[in-house]
């Protein structure tokens, strides 16, 4: 059933989305004047005491994230048996809404999205939490009044705890971007999350998914083709892209940072440009006397003037010696 109408001094005003284990509802606060979001656990799971506890493992851990780049939690509650928990309204919506096929979004402003998603995936890594689950639907946008455009990671209802785990065993995630390790069962770590944010990244610089088919599909899973050939890319984005999303774990950066430092690089956004050694001040040079050549003008003038001088000094030294 629908939450009701007010919970405590909230409103409720539309619903935002429903999915397999929640639906998200849009609240008004009428005391702060501002819109809040509102998870309400699916009637079907809320029965069932593990599918609760995880729902409200959820809650911790987005509590305990407490990050720009993580939906914040800000009240918990139960209403009609339905448990829920008041979050962050990303007013903007999500990624998704920026996204037809075939055009691509300036690199610019890709590199700023990835990153601020790859800051609060970090933050949930940091915490032991693999998401499982990044994609564009739930990497969420919010305005702001002087940090413009602020992306809030969310959806953390089908992650697990990597020191908490639930107990549920069916495959989670989404085959577009999820890592092959996760439909063949053979473990998970934070790679996978790279892994996605590859994905994301692939399909908001080239227009194109990264990779199609079902869950069963990954099991065969090989790299897509170099984006370079499907956008106006440097082919440094190519290894870096390629390089996340290849099918083996263990050839993928180890974390999302090290993924958007890679990443910038190979856009240009981060590389170092070579300025030429600075040299110093060159010495004023010293006047150096001009060469000139026997026969200028100057120097036959020159020596004319002496001969004449000589030829002065010699009258006088004789008229002096016959006085």
């Amino acid at each position: 059933m629908p939450l009701p109408e007010r919970l405590g001094r909230l409103r409720r005003v539309d619903r935002l989305g429903v999915g397999g284990f929640a639906t998200v509802w849009l609240y008004h606060d009428a005391e702060l004047d501002s819109d809040v979001a509102v998870k309400a656990l699916a009637e079907n799971w809320a029965q069932r005491l593990d599918v609760r506890e995880r729902f409200l493992e959820e809650a911790r851990i987005l509590r305990r994230a407490d990050s720009d780049h993580v939906v914040r939690v800000h009240d918990i509650g139960e209403a009609d048996g339905t448990p829920y928990f008041v979050m962050t309204y990303a007013d903007l919506g999500s990624l998704a809404t920026l996204l037809e096929p075939g055009r691509p979004l300036p690199p610019g402003r890709v590199l700023d999205l990835v990153a601020q998603a790859a800051d609060g995936i970090a933050v949930l890594h940091d915490l032991g939490v693999v998401h499982r689950d990044v994609k564009p639907q739930n990497l969420l946008l919010r305005s702001g009044a002087s940090t413009g455009e602020r992306l809030l990671v969310a959806d953390l209802g089908v992650a697990k705890a990597m020191l908490h785990a639930s107990g549920l065993t069916q495959v989670v995630g989404t085959p577009a971007y999820m890592a092959p390790e996760q439909a063949l069962g053979t473990g998970v770590d934070r790679r996978a999350d790279v892994h996605a944010l590859a994905a994301v990244a692939y399909q908001l610089l080239t227009g194109e998914l990264a990779r199609t088919g079902s869950v069963s599909s990954l099991a065969v899973a090989g790299l897509p083709v170099a984006p370079s050939t499907l956008a106006d890319l440097p082919p440094a984005v190519d290894d870096v892209l390629l390089g996340a999303l290849d099918p083996d774990p263990d050839r993928r950066p180890d974390d999302v940072g090290s993924f958007v430092t890679g990443l910038r690089h190979a856009l240009g956004g981060g590389a170092t440009v070579a300025l030429p050694a600075r040299r110093p001040p060159a010495a004023e040079p010293e006047p150096v006397a001009a060469e000139r050549s026997p026969g200028s003008p100057v120097v036959t003038a020159l020596l004319a003037v002496l001969v004449l001088l000589g030829a002065f000094a010699a009258a006088y030294a004789l008229v002096r010696a016959l006085g």
